[in-house]
């Protein structure tokens, strides 16, 4: 075994939240090493292939960071790599059919834009949509200014922050079914309008927290939806450089197998080895460990009693939904037979109430029987994406799935039942746009399966753990926190945050934060090792 160089941060995984945390931590000085333990980076901020289609691994879009008041912006700001990523508006934020909407509908960027929009379409709730989207708004502006005010240490920012947090404060421990259900009544067309893209969030509206939704939604109509020219690994690419650039090291292909920690029980040392053998074991030191992975995989990797108390923190915490996603490659862009939006949500005809929308994750469980989960459509024939501009071109469609609908499935019995779903989701997007499935030259769907596969996530949870109400008053803070009972180990994912770019990302960010102050607490000068 090769003992040992010594670095400030060693982060476990390179997904945008361990990026992100490295990143920063570098450009502050410190020594850092990424373990990547797949052979690319970016987990789910990365572009593969399968077959000859190039497929973006991530959920396609984020909130566009060019708008002064999106979360990332102060981030990508601090490490120089905002205008060096070209981000390409996907246009409205969805069109969204089917379900108790009758015609479809298409939701527009801006909130001004969304109330006229709404209003039209539904003038007799008029001033309710109007209401609600103006607590979306001040519930998004209120707690960007708290972030601002502590960034800023400004008395006059916290002083407004607070001011405005009247919203979130008396919806702090709802669900947005309770929200939608006190707002709209029975008015389920209404709540499709503003939630239909809830599977980019989580999958049950009596059980998704209102607050969570409404910084995610009130991100997305505030700033309007990008994608990343060239695709989500740009992203990644560049936090990785800025890594390097500062003399900090990223090793793919390196699977950590072991944390160890002192007589302390602090974390002291990683061990990691060649994932494709399982040998050629090394140990390097650290003065803080950054997960980015689920707290359980990183509780594996540490001694007793840490490993207990890891689970006595988050092993009682319930775990989000997964997704299925079925990728097409076109021999022509999609607007040759008229579907020519970015994104569209498609809602199944037996979902007559909005709270039956998560309904459709236990579908898969068998082979097709008629009825359809909500389908989210990502349509990259529609934006310079910059890599689907000859064929085949990428049309992706993702809904709600569990683990369970595929353990144990025989490997044969899974492939057949996989072709099926992807013969039924096929004909349904043909229903609105005849002539699609003619156009298709290759196509594949990966399950919660794959995604527990690809991501090491448990249970294929794409968004780390479930967006609960919490059951702590507004000020005891988020429910999510990158803090772990192991000293000196930080959550930089999902898992410590919230989900998505943005989520991942400030999860990041906070974990760097948090480590600094450790770093900086123990009173050592920071190694900045790199080779």
């Amino acid at each position: 075994m090769a003992d040992s160089k010594q670095f400030d941060a060693v982060i476990i995984g390179s997904g945008l939240g361990g990026l992100t945390a490295g990143a920063l931590l570098a450009k502050a000085g410190f020594g850092v090493c990424v373990l990547e333990r797949n052979f690319s980076l970016g987990g789910a901020a990365s572009v593969y292939r399968i077959g000859s289609v190039t497929v973006e691994a991530s959920l396609h879009q984020t909130s566009d960071p060019r708008n002064p008041r999106d979360v990332k912006r102060r981030i990508l700001d601090e490490l120089g790599i905002l205008d060096e990523i070209e981000w390409v508006s996907t246009g409205p934020l969805y069109t969204v059919r089917g379900g108790p909407l009758g015609e479809p509908f298409t939701l527009p960027v801006g909130f001004e834009a969304a109330k006229d929009a709404l209003a039209q379409r539904f003038p007799k709730q008029a001033q309710r949509i109007a209401r609600f989207l103006d607590g979306l708004d001040t519930i998004h502006d209120s707690l960007w200014n708290l972030s601002l005010a502590r960034e800023d240490h400004s008395i006059a920012k916290l002083t407004r922050g607070l001011s405005e947090l009247a919203p979130a404060a008396a919806d702090w421990r709802s669900s947005l079914d309770d929200v939608f259900s006190r707002e709209f009544g029975g008015d389920e067309a209404v709540k499709c309008a503003l939630a239909a893209n809830l599977l980019y969030f989580g999958d049950d509206p009596k059980r998704m927290w209102f607050i969570y939704y409404a910084l995610a939604q009130g991100a997305y109509i505030a700033s309007g939806g990008a994608y990343i020219k060239g695709g989500s690994r740009q992203l990644s690419l560049k936090l990785a450089k800025t890594i390097t650039r500062a003399g900090g090291v990223v090793r793919l292909g390196r699977a950590a197998n072991a944390i160890e920690t002192d007589s302390d029980g602090r974390v002291a040392f990683v061990r990691h080895v060649n994932r494709k053998s399982g040998e050629g074991e090394e140990r390097i030191g650290a003065r803080v460990v950054l997960a980015n992975c689920a707290p359980t995989v990183a509780a594996e990797l540490l001694p007793e009693p840490a490993r207990a108390a890891m689970e006595r923190a988050f092993g009682a915490r319930d775990l989000s939904t997964s997704l299925f996603c079925a990728h097409f490659g076109l021999s022509e862009k999609p607007s040759t037979v008229g579907l020519s939006n970015y994104s569209t949500i498609v809602l199944p005809e037996e979902l007559t109430r909005f709270d039956q929308y998560g309904a459709s994750a236990a579908l898969l469980g068998d082979a097709p029987k008629g009825e359809l989960p909500v389908l989210g459509v990502a349509n990259f024939g529609s934006i310079d994406s910059g890599l689907w501009e000859t064929p085949p071109v990428l049309l992706s469609v993702l809904g709600l799935d569990r683990i369970g609908n595929w353990r144990g499935l025989a490997r044969e019995a899974a492939k057949e039942r996989r072709e099926r779903w992807l013969d039924a989701i096929l004909a349904r997007l043909e229903r609105d746009h005849p002539g699609l499935s003619e156009l298709v030259l290759e196509r594949s769907l990966l399950t919660a399966q794959s995604m527990q596969g690809y991501l090491n996530t448990p249970d294929g949870a794409v968004y780390g753990f479930a967006p609960l109400p919490p059951t702590e008053p507004i000020w005891a803070g988020f429910p999510r926190t990158p803090h772990t009972p192991a000293p000196g180990l930080y959550l930089a994912s999902a898992f410590g945050g919230e989900h998505g770019f943005n989520g991942a990302m400030l999860s990041g960010a906070e974990a760097a934060k948090l480590a600094m102050n450790d770093l900086h607490g123990s009173g050592e000068r920071p190694h900045t090792v790199s080779g």
